[in-house]
């Protein structure tokens, strides 16, 4: 398992209610030396928040080093924080308006498609760039079919590492393959987690706070696209045969982390250097896809 004690993979859903099975939250976790991972599948957010904050702090005071994967875009398209007229690291900025203005509720009701429709105006010339929702979501600052890409907007389509890793852009909020809804509900979980006080001492976030190394932080958190590594569809061995794919995606991830030497994933050997800063500062990386 090279330097982490304990593996945590984490299937992501923007559900609207509470859900079980597939499309819903599953959660696997593997330690050091134990041959199976064990499976969680919370039906809300705010389920897996109190399951995940139990863990890691448990892990923490055991003196184990953590990797934390969760599979939904960390960040967006360069161009956003200026768009919106933010100050400080881009990144940062985006995910603090973001956990200022999404509301998830204990039984996942949220306001996702209010908050992008709401950055739609901000950012100038609506609809888009956030796009795609249900119909009764639907406005003149949010349509549910992609509007013209619009120069006036000064953003870029897509993320490098979406470039690459062929995933779809955080701009796309809904239907089949979209990241867009499950990204702002995630973010500002994620802020959460990063500044929860038991946690924030030995917390970083790859790769805004560590850079392009394998981080010395005790609890590591990481963006994964479970379909751009090579995970198995079955894995009898890991006891998830004949559960849905979001489990065995999971346990998969835990089980591919453990038998991987994980450090050119984190250092990014091939990234061409002038990409390396706006990468750090503003669009982040998708965990296993490679420059």
């Amino acid at each position: 398992m090279g330097a982490f004690d304990t593996l945590v993979m984490i299937d992501w859903s923007a559900a609207a209610v509470p859900k079980t099975g597939a499309d819903s939250l599953w959660m696997a976790l593997l330690r050091r030396g134990e041959a199976l991972p064990r499976l969680w599948n919370p039906p809300t957010r705010t389920a897996l928040y109190g399951d995940l904050v139990t863990l890691l702090t448990a892990e923490a005071q055991a003196g184990r080093r953590v990797l934390v994967g969760f599979d939904f875009a960390f960040a967006y398209p360069r161009g956003l924080a200026q768009a919106l007229q933010l100050d400080g690291p881009p990144w940062a900025a985006i995910w603090a308006l973001l956990a200022r203005t999404i509301q998830d509720g204990p039984d996942n009701s949220n306001n996702r498609f209010s908050v992008a429709a709401a950055l739609n105006r901000r950012i100038g010339a609506p609809p888009g760039p956030f796009w795609s929702c249900p119909a009764k979501a639907a406005r003149p600052d949010l349509t549910m079919k992609r509007p013209p890409w619009n120069p006036a907007w000064g953003l870029t389509e897509t993320r490098l590492t979406e470039k690459l890793g062929k995933a779809h852009s955080p701009w796309k909020l809904f239907t089949t393959g979209s990241v867009g809804g499950q990204s702002l509900m995630g973010i500002p979980f994620l802020f959460r987690l990063r500044h929860e006080p038991g946690l924030a001492p030995h917390c970083r976030i790859w790769p805004f706070e560590t850079g392009f190394s394998v981080p010395d932080a005790q609890i590591t958190l990481t963006e994964i696209f479970p379909s751009r590594l090579p995970v198995p569809a079955e894995r009898p061995d890991l006891g998830a045969a004949g559960l849905v794919k979001d489990a065995r995606q999971v346990a998969g991830l835990c089980a591919w982390a453990a038998e991987t030497d994980l450090t050119p994933y984190f250092t990014l050997p091939g990234l061409p250097g002038a990409e390396r800063e706006p990468v750090q500062r503003e669009e982040g990386w998708i965990f296993g896809v490679m420059a």
